[in-house]
């Protein structure tokens, strides 16, 4: 890979969490990242979204800890660094979201935070949002989870 900074999607760590199609592609990243072959960064909402699809999701209380207390210890590690978007990263991020058109529809906001995160650090995006990737592949730094 040409570079070795990632964005990682809440998407990403989901499919690991609920074994879903590419849990093994995800399960890969976390090694490479622990392994410090390369380095992830996510933005803060990755946080609150993963949090929000568990309480919805996961029954065992328990559960739900244990995996939020595993994404505390990645960021403790240093393997997943946290970062608190900017204001030129949510400007980015603002203009990726409008870039959409009134037919096809336009990006959300918070997938383009990711995405806006990636490319103010020149890394790439990897999600698993098929939606978002049609819409702004055209500016780069971004790749589908199953082409990682």
């Amino acid at each position: 890979m040409e570079n070795d900074l990632f964005v990682l999607d809440a998407n990403v760590i989901l499919e690991y969490i609920y074994g879903r199609k590419h849990k093994i592609i995800a399960k890969q990243i976390l090694a490479d990242a622990i392994a410090e072959k390369i380095r992830l960064i996510a933005p803060s909402c990755m946080l609150d979204e993963i949090t929000e699809v568990l309480c919805g999701n996961l029954d065992n209380i328990k559960e739900v800890r244990q995996h939020l207390q595993y994404l505390e210890q990645l960021s403790r590690q240093e393997i997943l660094h946290i970062v608190v978007p900017n204001t030129d990263i949510r400007m980015k991020a603002i203009n990726i979201a409008r870039s959409g058109h009134s037919k096809s529809g336009f990006p959300e906001l918070s997938d383009s935070l990711y995405h806006a995160l990636a490319i103010t650090n020149n890394a790439t995006f990897i999600t698993n949002d098929e939606r978002h990737f049609a819409k702004t592949e055209i500016f780069g730094h971004i790749i589908k989870l199953m082409d990682y």
